[in-house]
């Protein structure tokens, strides 16, 4: 059932790409959103997304995260990118959650974190493991992989027509718009109907790089070959971009994974959830193509 009082939710890594729509789409529902950031001034660039209060605190320190889940309703867990404390910080945010009574724990996970050969699947199953048998009542997400992914590539695709991924142009993956995911937290945000449930997020089409490339070339009105890009030039560009190590070998190890399996969903979940057909990937290139 739909609340009829606002609620007020506290979320994490709201500064971040996933936060920020997130953000946008809790505060299109009527939801008093209360961001959390690592520094304030973050602040006003989600003052201007509609985020109505801020708490500046750190995913390790419980201090910050208590003072920062006091009085709030719900509580959405988003964590850095394959972090190798994932548990720990989730586990430090739901005991604030825990302490500072709030009703809800929303934790977005990823698909099929039964992939354990992957370290940030394989801690995000524990988180999930931690979150079920936990009081507090949930709702888990389990997005696929960006349909964004493209913002990255979009000026070499444009410039040189090669559409390169570190991992074989054949394998398949069910990729999702994040602005449908953004949407279904909203809803498990405001509807309680949801809670208790685990959501499988994919996108509503196995796509290969192959076809991928296929519909840029169609709508860009030039060719467009998709490569797999080697391990090792994905290595050199993280290294200069600033990445960690650990970051490197982690994005290493699932490019790998990814390279053998792809990562395959079942897209009825997210309809249900949307009340509608997901975006395609024509839509969403689409919509990265119109004029600003």
């Amino acid at each position: 059932m739909t609340q009829t009082t606002r609620q007020k939710v506290l979320l994490a890594a709201a500064h971040g790409r996933t936060g920020r729509a997130a953000l946008r789409a809790l505060v299109a529902r009527d939801v008093e959103v209360r961001a959390l950031v690592r520094r304030e001034a973050q602040a006003e660039a989600l003052r201007e997304l509609g985020a109505s209060e801020f708490a500046v605190g750190d995913l390790l320190d419980s201090d910050s995260l208590a003072r920062a889940a006091k009085g709030c309703d719900t509580s959405i867990y988003i964590g850095p990118p394959m972090h190798p404390d994932e548990v720990s910080m989730a586990a430090a945010f739901y005991r604030a959650a825990l302490l500072a009574d709030c009703r809800h724990f929303v934790y977005y996970s990823v698909l099929h974190p039964v992939c354990r050969d992957i370290r940030h699947h394989r801690l995000k199953l524990e988180v999930e493991e931690a979150v079920v048998n936990g009081p507090l009542p949930f709702t888990i997400l389990q997005p696929a992989r960006y349909m964004q992914h493209l913002e990255a590539l979009m000026p070499e695709v444009r410039a040189s027509g090669v559409h390169a991924m570190p991992f074989s142009a054949d394998v398949r993956f069910n990729v999702v718009d994040l602005l449908d995911l953004a949407e279904v937290l909203a809803t498990v945000v405001v509807d309680d109907q949801y809670r208790f449930g685990t959501y499988e997020l994919a996108g509503p089409e196995s796509l290969s790089q192959v076809d991928m490339a296929a519909t840029l070339a169609r709508l860009l009105g030039k060719p467009v070959t998709a490569r797999a890009l080697p391990l090792t030039t994905m290595r050199e560009r993280a290294h200069k971009a600033g990445a960690s190590a650990d970051r490197i070998e982690q994005m290493a190890l699932m490019n790998q994974h990814y390279d053998q399996h792809g990562m395959l969903g079942n897209p009825h979940v997210l309809a249900s959830l949307l009340g509608r057909r997901p975006t395609s990937f024509e839509q969403y290139v689409q919509r990265v193509l119109r004029p600003q």
